[in-house]
């Protein structure tokens, strides 16, 4: 959770924290706690009003924590419930009341009529020319050069069948509920009730509305009116963002998780290489290093809040002299590292000129640096997907997704375009390398989104000193070939990477049922494996039939296409984030229904998630036969699709080791 290192280390955000903590606890039963817990669990933040909640404990904490280190800021600006942690912040509530009118306000939400949310990048003046913007699926919200459209649940599912938005780039938003729109006047009439019997006071500070995108005026948010209006109103987010960058502001710092207001902010044409952006938290998986990364750029605007927040109550810090460092010969802004010694729009390569290009136009940036990372200028792993087929597209270089996103900074994309140009246009197949190692490498196969991704947090707790390398398709589009193809494709790169066997690979889903399939090539090339590993997924039907005719594996995957299209339980809710997953199902049954699996002579383990000790049994029977060197079944944490993923990677990595074979040989993988 993004707030265990803030809790643990900022003494203001802490107290401000219990605070609303303690009386969410006495008046609505409700604890606040997991979200400061280190390894809390992410179901926790499934419930809505939960999720609505800590949205506002989080950023007010953290705003408490810059006024006790005396940070006075220019202007507030939240995005939608976040606006009432501005509120707060600015002196309209108290802490304790405006987080009272947070749990009412997701109260009266879930209350409502269920509806959808998509985001569509595309300006709103062309999403008003498809469709009326203010009809049953309205625009709620206008950012990042795009909108996001709300509506009930059978209107927006119409909207995605026709084809009005055909074209464009679509994504459902893992949320059940509609948002600032007509479907919520309900909840603004019982937020008239509740602000109109709560203290309410004129802001102290200055803050940007989201109805407006201007600046408040005296008397706009002293009354209920507003607040009713804001919940179902647009939120109009572009507008917010030039309206702080017209203002006299020029350093921003996002309260909370992530830097995605930050992201939205830098895609404003204002933007100026002078502005500074400093996200508090960074990324909830950075842990420590994210807070204590922002208070490093707080200390180089001068603000010196180091010694006060980390020294212990009763004692100082001692200032002392480090030892000298053993600089390197060479000045790396100048000397053998060419990627840091200018802007890249002064490259004469024309790679690094496209590369420059692809990246701005990604994440809405005006110019690049070699340290710039990915992740903390707002992208995300679609977005990184996306940005590795453009590479692959307009350069003709394959870099595997997993392998940038181990160091997702501009200077070592740049590093693996140049490792791979060879002046053609020809893709040329590769590897990722997921973790560096010495000895045979585990292979591991890509799944149904033709990515090897989804392995990258177990590949990192896997410290047994082999390499992890994963496997991904050659050409776009290979999700229509056999599974035989693709196998075949793969093999190609495997071969490269480790000319002789024994071969240990395996694969999650869709690619354990190709990593079969390559072993059982590897034996017909005389080759050896072994230990073939499936994670929550194993070869259906019987030896030499095609799978489509396994009725219950039919029924199956039917009932997850029919899931992932309809927004159904878990394959639903991975849909809503990544709108291809529905067509990726679909291509899978159609490839994997005409494949007829051979058996194959070697060990296979299988680890299956929501298995208990005697359906493990039954699996490992049932699939006998398709190994003569012996199943084993396995029960692990997790879900299909939170297995590869903190905290289940853990368990998962250390069953794993447990059962690798022996490593021999001094092959190293590594750059």
């Amino acid at each position: 959770p993004a707030g265990a290192a803030a809790y643990r280390l900022l003494p203001e955000f802490r107290e401000a924290f219990d605070e609303v903590n303690d009386f969410l606890r006495a008046k609505f039963d409700l604890d606040l706690t997991p979200l400061v817990t280190p390894d809390a669990p992410r179901e926790w933040f499934d419930d809505f009003v939960r999720h609505q909640v800590c949205l506002f404990a989080l950023p007010y904490a953290l705003g408490r924590q810059l006024a006790a280190w005396g940070i006075e800021p220019a202007g507030l600006l939240g995005n939608s419930v976040g606006e009432y942690a501005a509120a707060a912040l600015a002196g309209v509530w108290s802490a304790t009341d405006a987080a009272a009118l947070v749990y009412e306000r997701a109260l009266a939400i879930l209350a409502i009529e269920p509806g959808r949310m998509i985001a569509v990048s595309a300006p709103l003046d062309e999403v008003a020319r498809r469709i009326d913007v203010e009809g049953e699926v309205a625009v709620s919200v206008v950012s990042r050069g795009g909108v996001v459209l709300s509506g009930p649940v059978a209107a927006v599912e119409e909207l995605l069948a026709g084809d009005a938005l055909e074209g464009l780039d679509i994504r459902q938003l893992n949320v059940e509920s509609a948002g600032h729109c007509y479907l919520l006047g309900p909840v603004g009439d019982r937020l008239t009730e509740l602000i109109t019997s709560t203290p309410t006071h004129q802001p102290r500070r200055r803050m940007v509305l989201n109805t407006t995108g201007d600046w408040a005026g005296p008397e706009t948010i002293g009354g209920p009116e507003y607040w009713a209006s804001q919940v179902r109103e647009r939120v109009l987010l572009d507008d917010c963002m030039r309206t702080l960058l017209e203002s006299d502001c020029r350093t921003f710092i996002e309260l909370g998780p992530g830097s995605s207001m930050l992201g939205a902010l830098r895609l404003q044409t204002d933007w100026e290489t002078t502005h500074s952006a400093i996200p508090l938290l960074g990324r909830a998986e950075d842990g420590d290093r994210g807070l204590l990364r922002a208070l490093g750029a707080l200390w180089e605007h001068g603000i010196d809040v180091l010694e006060e927040t980390l020294a212990p109550a009763d004692e100082r810090l001692v200032h002392c002299s480090l030892p000298g460092h053993p600089f390197a010969a060479h000045d790396p802004e100048v000397g053998e590292e060419p990627h840091a010694a200018k802007p890249t729009s002064a490259y004469g390569n024309p790679v690094h000129v496209q590369l420059d290009r692809l990246w701005c136009r990604a994440l809405g940036v005006c110019a690049t640096a070699p340290k710039d990372h990915f992740l903390e200028l707002g992208g995300e792993s679609l977005m990184a997907l996306q940005l590795m087929r453009q590479v692959r597209d307009e350069l003709g270089v394959v870099i595997p997704a997993a392998e940038f996103m181990r160091q997702p900074t501009f200077g070592n994309l740049l590093d693996l375009v140049d490792e791979q140009w060879d002046g053609e246009t020809t893709p040329q197949p590769g590897v990722a390398v997921l973790r560096e190692g010495v000895g045979r490498p585990l292979f591991l196969v890509a799944d149904a989104a033709e990515s090897s991704l989804s392995y990258l947090e177990l590949a990192n707790r896997l410290d047994g000193g082999r390499p992890v390398l994963g496997l991904e398709p050659q050409d776009a589009g290979s999700s229509r070939m056999s599974v035989e193809d693709i196998a075949a494709g793969h093999l190609e790169a495997l071969l490269r990477a480790q000319p002789a066997g024994p071969y240990t690979l395996g694969g999650w889903s869709f690619g354990a049922v190709v990593a079969h399939e390559m072993a059982a090539q590897l034996f017909d090339r005389g080759e050896s494996v072994d230990l073939l590993i499936c994670l929550d997924a194993s070869v259906p039907g019987q030896p030499g039939r095609w799978i489509g005719t396994d009725p219950g594996w039919v029924f199956g995957h039917l009932r997850l296409l029919a899931g992932s299209v309809l927004g159904l339980g878990e394959v639903g809710a991975q849909a809503r984030r990544n709108r291809a997953l529905p067509r990726l199902l679909l291509d899978k049954f159609l490839v994997l229904s005409r494949y007829q699996p051979r058996p194959v002579a070697c060990p296979a383990l299988v680890l299956k998630v929501k298995v208990n000790p005697r359906e493990a049994e039954d699996l490992g029977r049932s699939i006998g036969n398709f190994y003569t060197g012996g199943v084993e079944v396995l029960p692990v944490s997790g879900d299909h699709w939170s297995m590869l993923q903190a905290p289940h990677a853990d368990e998962l990595a250390a069953k794993l080791l447990k059962s690798l074979p022996e490593t021999d040989g001094v092959l190293h993988v590594g750059r």
